[in-house]
């Protein structure tokens, strides 16, 4: 990497503190820093929710399958638009409906107290170490590329590169104090931010991957015979289902998730939301996957896992692979700050809230706060520590994986079973994660485990605890219906309070202002990106006429963009006036 590369990623974070600063000035009630009044866009619910399903795995592990396996990868992209179809059609609308402050408020409504102690400790540690790792793959992803000199105390000194500690607490401290400071207004505004430099970037790799290898066609010819296959052996259309079904699932009732259909006012917008992710996941599949499935006839030999990044750096000139760099390091951090966020939702409203009730609101946002500080924290000293477990962090993960994704499925079971309760919840997990521990020791599907550990997983984490509730069911049929149950439907069927027109005006304005935020903040960084290209092309020979095309067009449009709506909003506004 050159100099230029490191000063655009230093712009780059401190582009995202200087938002979450200016966001947080804007925030006067915890509604407002943990769902945005209620007031946030579909479109932008949409666009970071589809952010938030990012990490480093994205680059890293699918990127690998690309290489290794070919297109298979792009069918597994493109499972998550099913997912997330379904979750607009079936269920997003239904946590729009219920108007909860919170995922957990849910679920103490439907289940009980005692679940939602459970739900909480169980996803705060697996989604803890789950992003710590998250933080330290990418830290190791990157760290390879900055090569310091000897004796600097940001060095590592058995490699002569960029410690990994050091990456890993400049990528937590930076990720929490803009989570902090602007709350879940500043993880949607800043997943914008973060969507438009990941998409300029793609969208770039695609055609210049293409152009190194000779063009698609001479792609196409060296690509060994079984790299256009939708399926393989190791990832066949049974195991497809079961992902899109555990993805349906995770994207319907992953607490992070459920906070976006929340923030939006009406469970329309909730379900246009779902749409706009199953739209994007239908389509970008294919771009991200070209890097790595063209690197495989440049490198046959390469590690995959580094792959995408090895690629980056084959065909991007200086500043760009700063730019390529930034774009991985954003897909992990919306991730951790959306976990964040939620959890310092989850830890106000129905634990601090429920000690305290008579705290002022402004306490309430406080401890939210300091609470986002506190578990972030945590989060960053747990990557930090992982070199130290020997590399167990990938068997943990994927226990993890285990144990977490069954946790979604009996709230969403909830939201449409009338009979199940709060013993179904504990003997659905009760059984599914002994089954878990027992696959992963061994005692259970013996060699399977070995050969197919990917469906493995996938069959437990779906079919046992779906298997289970649909037995409970059978048990319960003649029971009546359950008191979480009608408690849920009250406040589905309840309608709020009239609003008076101030208020009707306040809550427009303050949606409008977000959605107007969000589309300057876009246009903005697609501008910037333009301009940063054009510069570059400027002070470069290598690629210019590519860097001159991209950029001008990143440029251009942004700003036809941000023109159209200027005189769109100059209407709007004359109009009102009239």
């Amino acid at each position: 990497m050159t100099s230029v590369d490191y000063i655009i990623i230093l712009l780059y974070f401190a582009g995202l503190l200087v938002l979450g600063a200016t966001i947080g000035r804007r925030i006067k009630s915890s509604k407002e820093l943990f769902i945005a009044g209620r007031n946030s866009s579909w479109w932008l619910s949409g666009l970071s929710t589809y952010m938030t399903i990012f990490s480093a795995g994205t680059f890293v592990v699918w990127g690998g399958v690309a290489y290794r396996s070919g297109t298979v990868a792009i069918t597994v992209g493109c499972m998550l638009a099913i997912s997330s179809l379904l979750t607009g059609w079936l269920v997003a609308g239904k946590w729009a409906r219920m108007r909860i402050n919170s995922p957990a408020e849910y679920i103490g409504i439907r289940f009980g107290k005692p679940v939602v102690r459970f739900y909480t400790i169980v996803a705060m540690v697996g989604k803890g170490i789950h992003n710590a790792v998250a933080l330290y793959a990418v830290a190791i992803m990157t760290v390879v590329l900055i090569p310091l000199p000897e004796g600097h105390f940001l060095a590592d000194p058995r490699t002569g590169y960029l410690s990994v500690t050091w990456a890993v607490l400049l990528l937590g401290l930076v990720t929490f104090i803009y989570t902090a400071l602007g709350g879940f207004l500043a993880v949607l505004i800043t997943d914008v931010v973060q969507f438009a430099i990941l998409m300029a970037m793609v969208i770039i790799m695609a055609p210049l991957s293409f152009n190194s290898a000779g063009g698609v066609a001479a792609f196409i010819d060296k690509a060994p015979p079984e790299f256009f296959t939708l399926f393989t052996s190791q990832y066949s259309w049974v195991w497809m289902v079961l992902w899109c079904l555990l993805h349906f699932f995770m994207i319907g009732g992953d607490w992070a998730f459920v906070q976006r259909y929340i923030s939006v006012p009406s469970a329309k917008d909730a379900k246009k939301s779902a749409y706009l992710v199953a739209a994007l996941y239908a389509v970008t599949p294919l771009f991200f996957y070209i890097p790595t499935l063209v690197y495989r006839t440049i490198n046959p030999g390469a590690n995959p896992e580094q792959a995408y990044m090895l690629m980056s750096n084959h065909v991007l000139t200086a500043g760009m692979l700063g730019m390529m760099i930034a774009a991985m390091l954003s897909a992990t951090m919306s991730m951790v700050s959306g976990t964040l966020n939620v959890y310092a939702n989850v830890f106000t409203y129905d634990i601090f809230r429920v000690l305290r009730p008579a705290a002022s609101d402004k306490t309430l946002m406080n401890v939210g706060r300091i609470f986002t500080f506190v578990y972030g924290g945590i989060i960053t000293i747990a990557a930090v520590l992982i070199p130290f477990f020997g590399g167990a962090e990938r068997v943990v993960v994927s226990a993890l994986t285990l144990l977490i994704s069954p946790l979604f499925i009996p709230s969403i079971w909830g939201l449409f079973s009338k009979r199940i309760g709060q013993k179904s919840v504990f003997v659905t997990m009760g059984v599914t994660f002994t089954a878990a521990i027992l696959a992963k020791t061994g005692w259970l599907f013996g060699g399977l485990v070995s050969k197919h550990p990917e469906f493995v997983e996938a069959f437990i984490g779906l079919v046992f605890p779906v298997a289970i509730l649909f037995v409970i069911e059978l048990i319960l049929w003649k029971r009546s219906t359950s008191a979480g149950w009608s408690r849920i439907a009250e406040m589905s069927a309840r309608k709020d309070e009239p609003l008076t027109e101030t208020q009707i005006a306040k809550n427009k304005e303050a949606g409008a202002v977000y959605s107007n935020m969000a589309f300057m903040v876009m246009t903005g960084t697609y501008a910037a990106i333009g301009l940063i290209m054009i510069l570059l092309a400027i002070g470069s020979e290598a690629s210019r006429g590519s860097m001159l095309l991209y950029g001008g067009l990143f440029f251009g449009v942004s700003m036809i963009a941000f023109l159209f709506y200027y005189l769109f909003r100059r209407k709007k506004h004359a109009a009102s006036a009239q």
